[in-house]
């Protein structure tokens, strides 16, 4: 099996990528509370619950680039929920998982004599995760739909 290089599994905002990403890092987690009874033999019980995820990204302050520092900021500041998607092109097939996101947290870091770095925190929801077995990615999914959109209006 490959190793699975870091720099090829990128969080994306929409379609654009989170420019001069250093690391980045996705948790899915399930609650799972404690339905022990005496009917359980010895045996814990739990019940899948609700289920939700965390993702953190560090980067290089570009303000240059398309997705930096200051679109997640105003996204936290405006409470705007966004779709993002951390892509892992080195496996096959490739693996891409969705999930909608609010911004938990946007900092920024100047220290004198380094570049300026940032660490943003987003809350997940709605997981969905897939791959590119069938060819339909989140790159090419979008082009399907304008296909049809065009074909309806010849109708």
């Amino acid at each position: 099996m490959p190793v699975i290089n870091a720099s090829s599994l990128l969080l994306f905002r929409n379609q654009t990528a989170v420019g001069h990403s250093k690391s980045s890092q996705i948790t899915i987690n399930l609650d799972l509370p404690d339905a022990t009874t005496k009917d359980s033999n010895g045996w814990k019980e739990f019940i899948a619950c609700a289920r939700g995820g965390d993702a953190t990204i560090k980067g290089l302050t570009a303000y240059n680039d398309s997705l930096n520092f200051k679109e997640f900021a105003d996204d936290l500041i405006t409470r705007t929920k966004q779709v993002f998607y951390f892509k892992q092109n080195e496996v096959d097939p490739p693996l891409i998982i969705r999930a909608e996101g609010f911004i938990e947290s946007a900092d920024e870091t100047a220290e004198y004599n380094s570049a300026t770095t940032f660490d943003i925190k987003i809350k997940l929801t709605r997981i969905i995760t897939a791959d590119t077995a069938d060819g339909q990615n989140w790159e090419n999914i979008f082009e399907f739909w304008e296909d049809i959109a065009e074909n309806w209006e010849d109708v």
